[in-house]
Order: C-alpha cells, then sequence, then structure tokens
C-alpha cells in the first residue's frame, strides 16, 4: 500500500519512472557493479538509486526468459554475523518481481507491493562474481499482478526462488526526484549489516526493539524507503536475535501496509513465534511514525 503522496514501499526508483518502458522500451540498468566516480552514479536516468548502489545491482535486460538483473557478490552482502546475507537479496528480488508486472500493468496505473517473499534454496555463501535473477509475470488483472523469481549463483545454481503480489492504483504522483551523486558513493561503504543502524555493527540481541536510523540511502527516490531495504531490515533482525548463531535464515515474507518515510527512523520488533532445537520462526515489525507498522515479516530460520 501506499500514501497519498508517494512511491509505494516496496518500488524502486526504475518502477516509478514513467518514460520508454511505458511503451514496452528497453529500460537503461538499475544499479552499479562497482564504485565508480561520483559524477558517473548521479544519472537517475540509468535506474541508479541508493539501495542499488549498496547492493550492487545492476544489468536490468528483458528476453524470452523474463526480465534479468544481476547482483555482484562481495562484503556489501554481510550481515549482522559478518557472513552473507539473505537478506541481502530483497532488492535485486523486489526490484526483478516488479519489472515485469510494471510493463504489462493496464494503461494509466502504477504498482504498490503488498507481498515479497523469498525462499533459500542453497545458503550462503554464494559463489560469484554475480548472481542472476529471472523474474517472469504469473498475473495480471485490473487489480493486482503476481511475478515470480529464481535467482542462481556464479556456477549457475539455484540460489533461491521468490514471488510478488503487486497493487494496481490510478498513477498521480509526481517525477521521483533526483538521486545525488553523494547518496551512491555513501552507499557504496554499506552493507546489509547497516540496514539495522548501529545496531548492526554492535550486535543487537537483547531482544529489546532495534531503533536503526533511516538515511537517504535507503530511498526509492519519492522519499521513501526502498522495500528491499525493509527486506534486509527485517531479517537482519531476525538474525540479530541469535546472537548464538545457532540458526540460518531460510525464508522470508513480508507484507507492506504503509511508507517508512525517510526523516524518520524505523523501528524493528521482533517476536519469536517459536524458537526449539532445530527451527525457529520470528515475526518482525518495523514501525514508523506514531508507531504504526509500516511493514510485517515472517523469517524462518533452521539450525546450521
Amino acid at each position: 500500500m501506499t500514501s497519498s503522496s508517494g512511491l509505494a514501499p516496496g518500488l524502486s526508483v526504475p518502477h516509478a519512472r514513467q518514460g520508454p518502458r511505458d511503451g514496452g522500451g528497453t529500460a537503461a540498468p538499475a544499479g552499479v557493479t562497482d564504485r565508480r566516480e561520483p559524477a558517473e552514479l548521479a544519472d537517475v536516468s540509468d535506474g541508479i538509486g541508493g539501495p542499488q548502489a549498496l547492493f550492487r545491482v545492476s544489468g536490468y535486460r528483458t528476453g524470452p526468459e523474463g526480465t534479468k538483473l544481476s547482483m555482484a557478490v562481495g562484503p556489501w552482502l554481510d550481515g549482522v554475523d559478518g557472513t552473507p546475507a539473505v537478506g541481502a537479496l530483497g532488492v535485486l528480488a523486489d526490484d526483478v518481481l516488479g519489472r515485469p508486472v510494471f510493463v504489462s500493468r493496464p494503461p494509466g496505473t502504477h504498482l504498490v507491493t503488498f507481498e515479497l517473499s523469498v525462499e533459500v534454496v542453497l545458503p550462503p555463501p554464494w559463489t560469484g562474481p554475480s548472481l542472476l535473477a529471472t523474474g517472469t509475470v504469473v498475473a495480471v488483472d485490473a487489480a493486482r499482478g503476481l511475478s515470480r523469481c529464481e535467482i542462481v549463483d556464479g556456477a549457475g545454481r539455484l540460489v533461491a526462488t521468490g514471488r510478488a503480489h503487486l497493487r494496481i492504483v490510478p498513477a498521480g504522483w509526481s517525477q521521483p526526484e533526483g538521486i545525488r551523486a553523494s547518496t551512491l558513493t555513501t552507499a557504496a561503504d554499506l552493507s546489509a549489516r547497516d540496514t539495522l543502524g548501529p545496531a548492526g555493527r554492535s550486535g543487537a540481541g537483547s531482544g529489546d526493539p532495534i531503533v536503526a536510523p533511516n538515511r537517504p540511502e535507503f530511498g526509492n527516490g519519492s522519499g521513501a524507503m526502498h522495500g528491499g531495504i525493509l527486506f534486509c531490515g527485517s531479517e537482519q533482525a531476525a538474525a540479530a536475535a541469535d546472537p548464538e548463531g545457532r540458526f540460518a535464515t531460510t525464508s522470508v515474507t513480508i507484507h507492506y501496509l504503509r511508507r517508512a518515510d525517510l526523516e524518520v527512523p524505523v523501528v524493528y520488533e521482533v517476536r519469536p513465534e517459536h524458537r526449539g532445537r532445530s527451527v525457529a520462526v520470528y515475526r518482525v515489525t518495523a514501525r514508523g511514525p506514531g508507531g504504526k507498522p509500516c511493514s510485517i515479516a515472517t523469517v524462518a530460520r533452521a539450525a546450521r
């Protein structure tokens, strides 16, 4: 869902941009794969945003097999335990699942991500140099779009599968704002653990709510947090609740309820629904202004 003033929480800049893709043309790449000069990173016409720069998501293209995006493998994927995080797949999955529905939507409409789900097939660490995601449309009608994706590693092995439920709403908001070159440069210095703010570096795990200062690098270009960042933060909050490292994340399903504005911190509340010897299930609620929930995620984890 979305507020009346901006882009949906689960959509990034490339989804919102009006232009050649509205007529079925090919859009420019969504992100960057390496550290380039700020002047090169600043061109919003390339579809580059802070979340894509952070996770090195790039290479948008379409073909008979579906929409494809890649994400470079590197330390930017590392989470609170110092290893690649499943939550780091959030931006890649959100973008590759939204794009094919975007180009298939009815004229004069836009998308808001309602549900995003990723199931791990091959646990990290993953073989590089990059992961490749392929997204396809399952169904589109006047009210909703359904899509699915597969993500493979550099050796061609299936890493994860994903699916999304996107609501179709009337278009009407303004163009996304430009992305500052400095925002993209600083985004490239972050990693998955930074979606929790200082708690991601200090090692949370007390069970208390995690207050994560919002930052422009997490934005989708409309003043709201990218849905893939909320996905990552929710998964990392669940991982932080397991300081002994007994479990690894096997799946994440997140529902987006309202915008997470960049002007205020996001508070992640983690509630263990079940924590046994071999499996654990966490409910993670991300709250924004006034304590209202922006998203609710279910994070499943299993013994390593």
